[in-house]
């Protein structure tokens, strides 16, 4: 008897944290509003706030990583990382504004997401915040 318990013990302790990085975020795929509230940080003369932009993007779950329609074409995804209900990645840029390097991360909590970026622009010393927030509101197009 205290051989099967232990045997069971022993599996139970093995499988716990395999299921824990087998979860997926508690995500719904369909088409999805997003907002990013934008700052800038580091420009005399700049104003801090830029107004919000909000976009729809199709969120799948192979693509969790919202992102604008413009700057996608311009920039590179890397070492995007599932843990929990918690998205992260880091993005390269370059175009006419230099090169941007930053990391981001959103939290998906079923029909919503909330989340941030932070980038840099490396010739100008400045500083990008960014805040996402984000809700599903139908099936993809």
């Amino acid at each position: 008897m205290k051989r099967n318990l232990f045997f069971i013990v022993i599996v139970f302790l093995i499988a716990l944290p395999l299921g824990t990085a087998l979860a997926e975020p508690d995500f719904t795929p369909g088409k999805w509003e997003v907002t990013t509230e934008t700052e800038m940080v580091g420009v005399p003369g700049m104003p801090g706030m830029i107004p919000p932009v909000t976009h729809t993007q199709c969120l799948t779950k192979g693509e969790l990583v919202p992102q604008s329609g413009e700057g996608s074409k311009e920039c590179k995804m890397s070492d995007i990382k599932e843990d929990g209900d918690t998205v992260s990645w880091k993005m390269t840029c370059s175009g006419n504004h230099g090169l941007m390097e930053g990391t981001g991360t959103v939290t998906y909590k079923g029909d919503t997401m909330t989340g941030g970026m932070n980038m840099v622009i490396k010739d100008a010393g400045m500083q990008i915040r960014n805040k996402i927030s984000g809700k599903r509101i139908g099936a993809c197009d």
